[in-house]
């Protein structure tokens, strides 16, 4: 496979080193607005003996011929990316992390197609590894009647004053996980609403600890399965316990308005403020290692009797290459997923909804790929 991945930050390290690496790489090209970023990483490959690696200054120079390509950037640095290969040659497929923006939903299908493209979008931990859990158990049961999805990185060891860690950011190091927003979610297979942070529980994650959970962002076309279509679903953000009460009294004494007030003549943002004082405090700091946790629950009916399945993903931050247990659970399901596409077994012009596309095979070499790599991945099996 001749792959070229665009964007090498980190979660574009973690795949980067994923492509390079793996066995059916015979070449990986690098690609990055900041040109010393992707020499640096090629440089930091070089040491792992895997495949050659270049890099290109010119996008469409380095699409040309190449078997697949990855993306781990921004929606709109991606969607830039997609039209390069539009325009260069609409046969080569693309693999995404990026969630694209809920106002150009409608459009992108009809745009791929009529590019010829195929885009596979999008596929990381969170949209991507959640959604295709969400199908595994659904269906290993006869009938699905709810089903819980609960995601979160977390630092190894929590610290005050939020037990967060920001472990990544890069621009934008300032801006943190507590803005005031709906979350969606299912009922009856019709979509709802709900505060954010809102809807708090307590989760026992075995080799983890106790962790609590809340409600977050859920893929919109999450319920399009077949499968789950009519099913109750949420979507919660796993922290260590505290936080969403945290977040939540700042929001009750209006520290968290994003409308301006002023202070001696100047109109600033509460929120904005509130960011700038806590970022220092929880950004990460050398040693800091992180977890990831996602655990997907399906309640139902197996043979006439009614029937829980659960499937989890963990995974921590990994001392050898110094790759965060975030980014290689995002990197490393890219860099499947640019496999998968990269020998034509996911076909056809379009915007291909990662648990729409993959089949049970297809999904379960993707995992296969994350375990290779000392990802634990327990498949469905039946809860008390």
């Amino acid at each position: 496979m001749k792959a070229a991945l665009v964007g090498c930050g980190q979660m574009g390290r973690a795949a980067a080193y994923a492509l390079a690496t793996g066995p059916d790489t015979t070449e990986l090209t690098l690609v990055d607005r900041d040109r010393e970023r992707a020499v640096e990483l090629a440089g930091w490959l070089a040491g792992f003996g895997g495949c050659p690696v270049r890099v290109a200054a010119d996008p469409a120079d380095a699409l040309a011929g190449r078997d697949a390509v990855a993306t781990a950037l921004p929606w709109a640095a991606t969607r830039a990316v997609i039209r390069t290969v539009v325009r260069t040659d609409p046969r080569v497929p693309v693999a995404s992390i990026t969630r694209p923006p809920t106002e150009e939903l409608a459009g992108l299908d009809a745009w791929f197609r009529a590019a010829g493209a195929t885009v596979l979008l999008p596929l990381g931990l969170e949209p991507g590894l959640t959604e295709l859990l969400a199908v595994h158990v659904a269906q290993r049961l006869d009938q699905i009647e709810a089903l819980e999805i609960c995601c979160g990185g977390v630092p190894e060891q929590p610290r005050e004053p939020l037990g967060y860690t920001a472990f990544f950011g890069g621009e934008n190091d300032h801006h943190l996980p507590i803005a005031q927003r709906e979350a969606l979610a299912l009922s009856g297979g019709r979509r709802v609403r709900h505060a954010r942070f809102s809807g708090v529980e307590t989760r026992e994650v075995d080799g983890v600890g106790r962790l609590e959970a809340y409600h977050d962002g859920m893929a919109p076309w999450l319920g399009e399965h077949p499968l789950l279509q009519g099913v109750d679903c949420t979507q919660k953000t796993l922290r260590w316990p505290g936080f969403a009460q945290a977040v939540s009294g700042l929001a009750r004494l209006g520290l968290l308005a994003e409308e301006t007030v002023d202070v001696d003549g100047v109109e600033v943002p509460p929120k904005r403020v509130v960011e700038r004082v806590l970022a220092p405090q929880v950004r990460a700091r050398t040693g800091d290692r992180d977890l990831v946790v996602l655990e997907v629950t399906a309640h139902g009916r197996l043979a006439g009797e009614p029937t829980s399945l659960r499937s989890t993903v963990l995974d921590s931050a990994d001392e050898t290459t110094g790759l965060s247990a975030m980014a290689r659970t995002t990197g490393f399901a890219l860099a499947g997923a640019t496999g998968l596409l990269a020998e034509r077994s996911v076909t056809g012009a379009g915007w291909r909804k990662p648990h729409r596309t993959l089949s049970a095979d297809q999904f379960e070499k993707l995992m296969g790929s994350l375990t290779a790599r000392r990802v634990t991945w327990i498949p469905a099996h039946e809860i008390g």
